[in-house]
């Protein structure tokens, strides 16, 4: 019984396995970081297509609020998931482009936003929603009439407002119950600016862009209680600028409850590298991770364009970035960031090009997944006015809860197999030496692959076809192209890609020995590189040198 069992349990894993995400290895880019192909799930479309609305998660469920629907028009309504389809609701005001914080009563304020179509005016609108009746309270009005602002609940219950769009920036004070007041001007007018707490009733604010959309030269950080003041980090890294709604507390990593406010946020240099930037009080620095944030896919450029949202439970972060072009299909792209590691560990996970999907607010729901609700097609102005009704899930989190029955009870079949098998092994193997024997030559099977792999890439030189896949290498081997993902993890400790450029820079260095007054250009495509910027980035980051430098003092 046991031995049926077992192979049970090896059946179940092989289907597992089959249906597992493909890796990145299918597309190698200039950067060591693993990509994964990703399929969204369609969750049913929103009643109104809309964009410029807030997303929160209040009372379990998730609900969007206000924006703007087709024509570019304001509209006053909200919708919240339930039962698989969208609830209407509608609201007082409809805070296009506005704030909205989730307070720790469990309501939601809602303020600000666009006072006209065409995302003309600022208003100083106000109300509140309490998503236990699903009601929404018009109650008053902001000292400062606003949109593209933000907005974060301190300790206290007080929440600060800053930011604006062409119209004049202060910083206010929301008391929690029914007033806004004046606190103090604000150094640099800011569009969009992150509000990270930094003590128990202290706040700073500070972002990459002025009210009117300009660049800021220098990086001024506002303190609500204390002096502005300037970090040497952003003599270098830029805050990436973010043209949406967003909430700071959705970046938090610390631990409010021992006294530490922590945040991450994406940075940009002059060079257009983006980059993870951790705030820690008044202490601002990048987070080390073990490959830099991948910039290419393919020959097109990512261009991301959300905040870091975190999930607390699994110490992971996720930040949303689509194809650098106009185009009316688009592949999306998440940077999955595990925190918690040092260095930080990267993995990009991609989707096919669509024309549904758009570029919209991210949302991570309570079981750690990402939805997109509504959107533009692309970050330009033409996009407003026909705002998408879609809805699409990206499941990263546990999917414990809600799970078919018949799913549960195959996980317990499952969990009481592996149990079996771990006494089998364990209490039984000496008894039984032909599991011994079974482990040996899955062990053999699995060297004997590796070592067919290297054979191909020594031999035929298949690192030099800059668009090699690891199908090629599965299909040439007649083999599963998961077992050859999964055998190089194993022997090597990386991608596919990483292993295919550890060839390629190998190649490289032997034509520069050999070929000194050979061009670049030509050593980076006689090495199987698809570009000279793939070429320079990868020889950087494996040799911590460029081409001439490395030739310099190996020639």
């Amino acid at each position: 019984m046991i031995k049926r069992g077992v192979l049970i349990l090896i059946s179940f894993l092989a289907l597992s396995s089959a249906a597992a995400q493909e890796t990145t290895s299918d597309h190698p880019t200039e950067s060591a970081c693993p990509f994964i192909k990703i399929e969204p799930e369609r969750l049913a479309d929103l009643n109104i297509p809309r964009f410029g609305n807030a997303i929160f998660c209040a009372n379990g469920e998730m609900t969007v609020t206000g924006g703007h629907t087709s024509g570019f028009i304001p509209t006053a309504t909200a919708e919240y998931y339930k039962d698989g389809k969208w609830h209407l609701l509608q609201m007082v005001y409809p805070h296009d482009t506005g704030c909205s914080v989730l307070l720790k009563s469990g309501k939601v304020l809602l303020a600000g936003g666009y006072e006209k179509n065409l995302g003309i005016g600022q208003t100083h609108a106000v109300e509140m929603y309490d998503p236990q009746s699903h009601t929404f309270d018009g109650f008053g009005c902001m000292e400062q009439k606003r949109t593209q602002f933000t907005g974060l609940e301190l300790d206290s219950g007080h929440v600060v407002l800053s930011g604006n769009w062409y119209h004049d920036d202060a910083i206010e004070l929301f008391d929690g119950e029914a007033s806004f007041t004046f606190v103090k001007d604000v150094s640099t007018q800011r569009n969009f600016p992150h509000i990270f707490q930094i003590a128990k009733d202290d706040a700073i604010f500070f972002s990459s862009t002025d009210i009117k959309g300009n660049t800021l030269d220098t990086i001024i950080i506002d303190r609500l209680k204390g002096e502005p003041f300037t970090h040497p980090l952003f003599d270098v890294w830029k805050p990436l600028f973010i043209p949406l709604n967003q909430r700071s507390d959705d970046s938090f990593i610390g631990n409010k409850e021992a006294g530490q406010y922590a945040y991450l946020f994406p940075v940009k240099d002059k060079e257009g590298q983006v980059a993870i930037a951790k705030c820690e009080g008044m202490d601002f620095s990048l987070l080390p991770t073990d490959y830099p944030v991948p910039m290419f896919f393919q020959e097109g450029r990512i261009l991301y364009y959300s905040q870091v949202l975190t999930d607390k439970k699994a110490h992971r972060g996720y930040m949303l970035g689509t194809d650098d072009r106009l185009s009316e299909t688009n592949r999306h792209y998440i940077l999955c960031i595990d925190y918690n590691q040092s260095p930080a560990t990267l993995t990009l996970y991609y989707t096919d090009p669509t024309a549904e999907m758009h570029n919209t607010t991210p949302m991570l729901t309570p079981d750690g997944n990402l939805m997109l609700a509504g959107g533009k097609i692309q970050l330009n102005a033409s996009g407003n006015f026909r705002p998408s009704s879609a809805v699409f899930l990206f499941r990263f989190g546990s999917e414990a809860e809600g799970l078919p029955i018949w799913v549960m009870i195959l996980s317990l079949l499952v969990g009481f197999i592996a149990v079996s098998c771990i006494i089998y092994l364990f209490v039984y193997k000496k008894r039984n030496p032909v599991i011994e024997e079974q482990t040996s030559e899955s062990a053999s099977a699995s060297r004997e692959l590796f070592q067919r792999i290297c054979r191909l890439m020594d031999e035929e030189r298949l690192y030099l076809n800059s668009e090699l896949k690891v199908s090629d290498i599965s299909q040439r081997l007649g083999t599963n192209k998961r077992y050859v993902s999964d055998c190089i993890k194993l022997h090597k400790g990386c991608a596919f890609s990483y292993f295919v450029n550890t060839y390629r820079i190998e190649y490289a260095k032997q034509l520069l020995r050999q070929n000194p007054e050979k061009k670049m250009t030509t050593i980076s495509w006689e090495s199987g590189f698809a570009n000279d910027t793939t070429f320079f980035r990868t020889f950087k980051a494996f040799t911590n040198m460029t081409p001439k430098e490395w030739l310099s003092q190996n020639d």
